[in-house]
């Protein structure tokens, strides 16, 4: 911890103004690596600068390619002109999609190595789905433990090859989108199945249009669970444009709603490619008045929240600021078919409804659903943990700030993962400071 490790945030702040939350690190990390394996240059648009996109970059140029940023929301990557280097050692940060993709690619090396430093938050998520895959491409992969933790440690073996390989995408989806990344590279026609079900199927969406911009075809069967790319396609350089973070806006939109007599407008919010949309939707449920105008949102505080009763699948990295909102709804709301995020940075059912009891919630987690008894006031006047998560600390910033006594929340500098600004946000549309302390 650092010596500002604590933020204080006070209740019944109005918040008022405009605000750019940053691009998507789903699409930006997606957009280096699509880049860094073709050569000549590829540019990526409302790029996101969170610590995870920039532990992908700083992982692509130890792979060869040169990335430069033009501003704080262009980058260009200048691709390999040869083939993946024979061996690397690669930090994924503590970002499951990050070390997912570099594993994945780093099997068509002849030997690599990614590893983290969060020992207690990314390096304890299992990966042996994405191993046990890697092993029918031809792969000799293995990871720590039963459960194949990090460090994991890839290369092609004797030569991979294609044919069918099944994955298992209940945990996560970021198996598969390893997987669909790597094809290519394998030089023969894959074909990569779903065992079981899909969490998160808006993200693999972002890994085939990611490819298809790179020259990369892939073909999917209707209901999602069949992915074929033909051998002998080659990645290429491409423009990549990035939509809005949908956690970040989601942390936004739910922080303007909690106080009445906000009005909030987000600027460069398009595009669904975690799904934006149907966290909007869930959000106008919940009485928040929400206006589109072009790419900008419009959002005012809500005088009373409803209770919400939604399959949270559709939006799955959204769904903390919407239970966060809820616990100021007079009824219970039920966010369920949430699974996969027990396996996020933290266990975000878990975890998030442990410190939404402190803060004083009535809250129940299920398996694959978040719980809350809301009775229209919080208490508030806790000091709660993040986690190591990025949407703990937007979901317990929004709590507090229709909590009655507020909340100090530690760790809160883990939101620099996808939004770097979001206290300076918060604290530029509130028109005051938020203060820091350390944690004794």
């Amino acid at each position: 911890m650092t010596a500002t490790d604590i933020i204080r945030i006070p209740p019944g702040t109005v918040l008022t103004g405009s605000v750019t939350p940053p691009g998507a690190k789903s699409g930006t990390v997606r957009g280096l690596l699509c880049g860094t394996l073709a050569a000549g240059m590829t540019t990526i648009t409302n790029a996101g600068s969170g610590d995870n996109v920039r532990a992908m970059a700083a992982a692509c140029r130890q792979l060869g390619a040169q990335i430069s940023e033009h501003d704080e929301r262009t980058w260009s990557v200048h691709g390999l002109d040869h083939s993946l280097p024979a061996r690397a050692v690669l930090d994924a940060g503590n970002s499951g999609i990050v070390l997912r993709l570099l594993t994945a690619v780093g099997a068509a090396m002849e030997h690599c190595t990614v590893a983290t430093r969060f020992d207690r938050s990314l390096g304890s998520r299992g990966n042996v789905e994405l191993i046990d895959a890697l092993t029918v491409f031809g792969a000799d992969a293995a990871g720590r433990g039963d459960d194949a933790c990090p460090p994991l440690v890839v290369g092609r073996g004797s030569g991979l090859h294609g044919g069918i390989v099944p994955v298992s995408g209940r945990r996560s989806s970021q198996f598969l989108s390893g997987l669909l990344f790597l094809a290519p590279l394998v030089g023969e026609d894959v074909h990569i199945v779903v065992s079981d079900t899909l969490s998160s199927a808006p993200m693999v969406g972002t890994t085939v249009r990611a490819l298809g911009r790179a020259g990369v075809q892939v073909d999917v069967d209707t209901d999602c669970r069949c992915y074929g790319i033909k051998g002998g396609q080659r990645y290429r350089a491409a423009d990549h444009p990035v939509s809005s973070d949908a956690s970040s806006v989601a942390g936004i939109l739910a922080a303007a709603a909690a106080v009445p007599g906000s009005m909030v407008r987000i600027d460069s919010s398009a595009g669904n490619d975690l799904g934006s949309s149907a966290m909007i939707a869930a959000l106008r449920k919940m009485g928040v008045p929400i206006d589109e105008e072009g790419d900008t949102l419009v959002c005012r505080g809500a005088d009373e929240v409803e209770p919400i009763d939604i399959d949270g699948s559709a939006c799955p990295d959204s769904i903390l600021p919407l239970a966060a909102l809820a616990c100021f709804a007079k009824g219970t709301s039920v966010i369920s078919n949430v699974e996969t995020l027990r396996f996020k940075e933290c266990d975000r059912i878990s975890d998030f409804c442990l410190e939404l009891t402190a803060a004083g919630v009535h809250v129940e987690e299920r398996r694959d659903a978040i719980i809350v008894h809301g009775t229209g006031t919080v208490p508030g006047g806790a000091e709660v943990f993040a986690h190591h998560d990025h949407s703990v600390v937007m979901a317990m910033a929004v709590v507090a700030l229709r909590s009655r006594d507020g909340l100090a929340i530690r760790g809160h500098q883990s939101v620099g993962q996808t939004y770097p600004g979001f206290f300076d946000d918060l604290q530029y549309l509130s028109g005051q400071s938020f203060p820091t302390s350390d944690p004794s």
